[in-house]
This record gives structure tokens, C-alpha cells and sequence, in this order.
């Protein structure tokens, strides 16, 4: 089973972190003053290095056996291919393909079931762990892509060494050849071209995989720039050429950041090309989007983006999802989100964190918008049954889980009309420490905690609380939040006391 982060066939372009989609798309008024600023270049002092693992599922495999390095190998999930081999590629395969279509092409194609991401996500941390060696600015994006930021290792490098270098660029330079390039006249980017080449040479040489790098001033563009040559190669952008990369760009949805939805849009005001968006006023973009996504728009058309590496850490929500043909029973829905939370409860057993939060997605059939027809909702997951999830109590976790899971399903389908799934996806989000679950921001103990009352009169409140069985805690916080006006920490405990008597 695939989890989204991994759902390439969906958008293989779109960035885990999308820079325009995930931003409030609130109306601005076109006489914003804000609008009237221009963005200044991207800070040509950063060196920004983008690592894409070649075909990555397939070298793992490749990796566990070796068997399969000489022969067409396709990576299946459901009835398609995933990903594949240069082997396979070199015979007609290609990813995404239909299992029937890669069979017919390559007769020979060795197919191994890629839906069990354990060895694949175990693979991805182990590359983000030897990023981490060289410096903590590593962003993971995805499984197999990863964000470094190597400004500060360039600029030791660059006052260690001698004015009378003569400084050289390792890899490809984009739209030079390296006899008409002068590299002193970029030093820092032809650093980093070296410490990119140290780096895979590493990623070769510890974890056995071989990937494409992209170096340049900033995110977007290194990222834009790394599959120039493939496979096992790497290229630098130089600042010059920025408006020569961008504008090889074939349409909106090639530009990172830039989502489905927010492509829909844009052609909806008769943007089809990114030299359409960056001609197009950004007082009437900002009608649209609001000045925030307008100006990102812009941006992001330009190719300026001054947005930073952020460390990736733990994630902050684990999910599993699968894909299939057509479900459309309740009984078929109960069973495949049994199977998706069995799995998901396990990993967040290992993961060892209380999820807070618990949210089911589905996507309807639709012949016309086939990919992006997704819907969800979310619930709090009650402290008793968050508490047994990382526990030993997981299984009956698991029994507590599925009621709450069917019952968002009913608020988005009707299950006495007619329906037909293709998806099925469940997170877990909002993950704490067991200790910050339980008294931490947010629990259910801090609201009176942080009241101005006098600590002694709050603990014994917050003991009389914690006596509660935690449903009616739970209870009792949603009545005194919603309803009841501020109140004094007595007439608290008498609500505390009259509950617990008459539930």
C-alpha cells in the first residue's frame, strides 16, 4: 500500500511542500499597497544543492538483490508500474504504465510488488541521516528528494582557499560547455558543484544508490535544474541562465510549487504559459489569489524564491493509503480501512508519539477528473484510544478507531445511494510525546492550567479532572469552552462534581 507522499501517478511535478496551493487563498483588494512592491533578485550567496534519487524503489530492490541489476525490473503497485529500471526503460517501459501495456512492450519485464513501503521508507531516512552528516539544512521532500543548503560549508571552503586558485565546476553547467566557462567568475556555485559530486560520491559509496543533483541560488531553481541530464548526473544553474531555464518550462504545471488546482485557475484567467504569468498584472492576480499566493505566483514565474531549507525533523502525521479499481460497499469500505489503520497503528506503535488527530480521505470515481477528486475529514482522537495506539493496547486501539473511521465515511457518502471509491486514505496527525499528549499544550488539563486563578485552587481542579473517566473530561472541556462564560475555579469544580454524579 502506498502512502500519498508517495503517489507519483497524481503529480509527479508537485512539491510535498507546495509553495501557492497551501496558502489561504483569501481575496485581496486590488489597491493593496503591497502590490506595488517589486521582489528583489534571489540572494546569489546561497548555494542550494537538490538530490532525485535514481528510480528508487527499483534500487532498492536492486539493492536487497542484486539478481536484479541486469534485468528489466518494474515496481508494481495494483495495475501499475510504479517505476522501473533504466533496464526496463531502455526496452519501452516507462512509469505509470498499465502492468498489461509494460508486459506487452517487455515480455521479459521482472515485476516485483512495491506496496509494503517499509524497505523504501527505512532507505529514504538512512539518505537523509548521511545528508545530515555534512550539515543540518536538509529538507526531505518525498521518499527519494531532499533539499540541502550548503551556504555556510561553500563560504569556510571559499576562506580557506587560496586567491590563486583556479576554481572548476564538476558535473554539467546549464547551456555552457566547461571550455567557454570562466568558474572564477562563480566560485561559490562551483563549490558547490564539488560538494554536490562529494556528496553523491558518498550516497554511492555507503547506501549503494546513484541519483541526479541540481545546484543553484535557491530552492526552485535547484530543483528545476537537477534533471537536466539523467541518470547519475549533476548539474548548476548559474544566475544568467535562470530566464533561460525557466522559460523551457512547457507549461504552468512544470513550475514547482504551482498545483493542480492552482493551474486550473490560472487558466481560467487565460493563463496558459509561465511568460503569460509573469506579463500578467499582479493587481488582477491578486483578485484572484489574494497578494500573498499572487506575489508567490509571480515569484515563482521569475524564478525567485527566497523561501528556506527547513529541516524536515520527525514528520508531523503518518497516513497509508491504497488505490483500487471500485469499491462500493460499506462492508468493502469497513474491510479496507481495518486493513489501512492495522498497518498505520503498527507504524505509529514503532514511531512511539500519540496522534491527536484522525483523518479519512476518499476519492469518488469520475471519468473526467480522474486524479485530484479527493475529499476528507477529521475528528480529535479521544485521549483513552490515542493513549493504547503507541501502546502494547494497539489491537484494541484498532477496535476503537474503525467507528470513529466509518463515521466520517458517512458524512461524506451516502451509503444507502449508490457509490464507487478508487481510494482509500488514513492519517494520523497532530503527534505528540506521550507526556505532552497527556498534559501538554492543548490537553485537556492545560486549559485550566493556564487560567489566572490561584495554583492551588487549579490543581486541585485539574486532579478533579483527571478523576474523570475521559470521555466525560472530554465532555466537560467542549461545554466549558463552548457554552459557559468565564467562570470562577469553585464553580468549575461544582460542574466537575455534578457530572461525574448524574452521567
Amino acid at each position: 500500500m502506498a502512502n500519498s507522499e508517495d503517489e507519483k501517478e497524481e503529480d509527479d511535478t508537485e512539491w510535498k511542500y507546495s509553495f501557492v496551493d497551501s496558502i489561504p487563498l483569501i481575496p485581496a483588494a486590488a489597491s493593496d499597497p503591497s502590490l506595488n512592491r517589486t521582489s528583489g533578485p534571489t540572494p546569489a550567496h546561497r548555494v542550494i544543492l537538490h538530490f532525485d534519487l535514481d528510480c528508487f524503489y527499483a534500487q532498492v530492490e536492486m539493492i536487497r538483490n542484486p539478481a536484479l541489476r541486469e534485468v528489466p525490473l518494474g515496481i508494481q503497485q495494483k495495475y501499475i508500474i510504479v517505476t522501473c529500471n533504466y533496464v526496463a526503460r531502455d526496452l519501452g517501459v516507462s512509469k505509470l504504465m498499465s502492468v498489461t501495456d509494460a508486459k506487452e512492450k517487455c515480455p521479459q519485464l521482472v515485476l516485483v510488488k512495491g506496496e509494503d513501503l517499509t524497505h523504501y521508507r527505512e532507505m529514504s531516512y538512512k539518505l537523509t541521516e548521511l545528508l545530515m552528516s555534512y550539515c543540518p539544512l536538509v529538507e526531505r521532500l518525498g521518499f527519494d528528494e531532499n533539499f540541502v543548503d550548503i551556504t555556510k560549508i561553500v563560504e569556510r571552503r571559499l576562506a580557506e582557499t587560496p586567491e590563486s586558485n583556479n576554481f572548476s565546476f564538476k558535473g554539467h553547467v546549464y547551456n555552457h560547455t566547461s571550455a567557454e566557462l570562466e568558474a572564477q567568475d562563480h566560485p561559490r556555485l562551483a563549490l558547490g558543484s564539488h560538494i554536490a559530486a562529494e556528496i553523491r560520491e558518498d550516497i554511492k559509496g555507503k547506501l549503494g544508490l546513484t541519483g541526479c543533483a541540481g545546484i543553484a541560488t535557491n530552492k526552485l531553481l535547484a530543483k528545476l535544474v537537477c534533471g537536466t541530464f539523467k541518470p547519475n548526473q549533476q548539474t548548476t544553474l548559474l544566475t544568467e541562465n535562470i530566464d533561460d531555464i525557466i522559460g523551457s518550462l512547457s507549461s504552468l504545471r512544470k513550475v514547482p510549487g504551482v498545483g493542480y488546482q492552482t493551474s486550473k485557475r490560472l487558466q481560467a484567467l487565460g493563463l496558459a504559459s509561465v511568460k503569460d504569468l509573469q506579463l500578467f498584472p499582479l493587481n488582477d492576480l491578486a483578485r484572484e489569489f489574494g497578494a500573498p499566493s499572487a506575489q508567490r505566483l509571480k515569484n515563482l514565474a521569475l524564478g525567485v524564491d527566497e523561501s528556506p531549507v527547513t529541516p524536515t525533523g520527525a514528520p508531523q502525521s503518518l497516513s497509508d493509503e491504497d488505490s483500487f479499481k471500485k469499491i462500493s460497499s460499506t462492508k468493502e469500505v469497513l474491510e479496507k480501512t481495518r486493513e489501512l489503520l492495522s498497518n498505520l497503528v503498527e507504524r505509529m506503535r514503532n514511531d512511539g508519539r500519540q496522534p491527536q488527530t484522525f483523518r479519512l480521505t476518499i476519492r469518488k470515481y469520475s471519468a473526467t477528473n480522474k486524479w485530484f477528486n479527493r475529499e476528507s475529514r477529521q475528528c480529535p482522537i479521544p485521549n483513552h484510544v490515542g493513549q493504547k495506539i503507541p501502546s502494547e493496547s494497539s489491537e484494541d486501539a484498532l477496535v476503537l478507531l474503525l467507528p470513529l473511521a466509518m463515521k466520517l465515511f458517512h458524512k461524506m457518502v451516502d451509503s444507502s445511494a449508490a457509490f464507487h471509491l478508487t481510494l482509500l486514505n488514513v492519517c494520523f496527525s497532530n503527534l505528540q510525546t506521550k507526556g505532552a499528549a497527556v498534559s501538554g499544550k492543548g490537553s485537556i488539563t492545560s486549559f485550566f492550567t493556564q487560567s489566572t486563578s490561584p495554583g492551588k485552587t487549579q490543581q486541585i481542579c485539574s486532579s478533579q479532572i483527571q478523576a474523570l473517566p475521559t470521555g466525560f473530561q472530554h465532555t466537560f472541556i467542549l461545554y466549558v469552552v463552548c457554552r459557559i462564560p468565564p467562570l470562577r475555579t469553585g464553580v468549575v469544580t461544582a460542574w466537575i462534581i455534578r457530572l461525574a454524579h448524574t452521567a
